[in-house]
């Protein structure tokens, strides 16, 4: 794009060779500082989303060619959700499928400070275009949501997303028509798919296992949370380690329990609203609240809308 990179590289203390092998892991904060510093040399307010306009496909190798012999849009997007931790650790690209629309999001339990405003848009922007490359699918989004603030001009959004776009949202998210979602492929290769995703599972076990308190805690939450209702002591019994001693790992690494099970709980709830086949008192129940009302509050609180509301909304899309 007609940057000068050494200048971004030495900003971020990053050495050109560590970028040529395909195993190293760049720290959260060099990357931090190489948007920074990327944002300052450019001026310009979209530097992420026309980044990702100039991305080589190929570039991020396994996942996109994964992608590519997928046999549905659906199959591309959830292989690329699987095997994100390849790209990024602390980032998750989960998504949710319902009987009208599939929403698909950027989000980092542990850290929420990661999803900046570059790299939500372009994460969102890169997952969108490099899987319509991937089909051979120009398929359209019912809209996108950025949790920050509105820019000034936003006409680069809508010309990227060919949709609404929001901003100030609880969530960083693209929302896709169930038909869509489900819409095959051309380029679909079973065989090739296969391969390939057998081998990107095998890339995905030979990743250094992290002493990620906050990783494990995660899994032990979810786990928990299909009918049951997490706890503190309960997780830290699932870890074999005392309530006190999880608590401290997790603040070493950044994160309070009460909000790690709240943003899990919210992700959870959203997912169960957008079903209108569960009712309202179910989804209390199966996220752990001893009454309706309580888990009405703490919805309200983490989104800004009543669980009606935000069924209301969901069944119009």
């Amino acid at each position: 794009m007609g940057l000068d990179t050494s200048q971004i590289l030495e900003a971020a203390q990053l050495d050109p060779v560590t970028l040529q092998d395909p195993d190293s892991r760049i720290p959260v904060e060099q990357v931090e500082a190489l948007w920074r510093t990327a944002y300052e040399l450019s001026a310009d307010p979209n530097l992420a989303l026309h980044a990702v306009e100039v991305l080589p496909f190929g570039a991020y190798r396994i996942i996109d060619f994964l992608a590519s012999s997928a046999p549905t849009i659906g199959a591309a997007l959830a292989k690329v959700s699987d095997y994100f931790p390849l790209i990024n650790r602390v980032v998750r690209l989960p998504y949710a499928v319902g009987d009208r629309h599939v929403t698909f999001a950027v989000e980092a339990p542990s850290r929420p400070a990661t999803i900046t405003r570059p790299y939500a848009e372009y994460t969102l922007a890169a997952v969108f275009l490099r899987t319509r490359i991937a089909t051979n699918q120009p398929y359209r989004l019912l809209r996108v949501e950025f949790s920050h603030p509105r820019p000034a001009d936003t006409s680069e959004h809508e010309r990227i997303f060919e949709c609404p776009v929001g901003f100030g949202a609880a969530t960083c998210q693209m929302v896709i028509a169930r038909d869509v979602w489900d819409t095959p492929s051309t380029g679909s290769h079973p065989d090739m798919f296969s391969i390939l995703d057998t081998h990107a599972r095998m890339l995905l076990d030979q990743l250094p296992s992290p002493a990620d308190t906050v990783g494990r805690t995660r899994e032990a939450i979810e786990a928990e949370l299909r009918g049951g209702s997490p706890t503190l002591e309960s997780v830290a019994r699932q870890l074999a380690m005392s309530p006190r001693t999880l608590q401290r790992r997790l603040r070493n690494q950044g994160v309070v329990f009460n909000d790690l099970l709240d943003a899990l709980r919210f992700r959870a709830a959203k997912s169960y609203l957008a079903h209108g086949d569960v009712a309202g008192t179910e989804v209390a129940y199966l996220l752990g609240f001893a009454e309706q009302s309580s888990f009405n509050r703490a919805f309200k609180r983490w989104s800004g809308q009543t669980p009606s509301e935000y069924r209301r909304q969901a069944a119009a899309v």
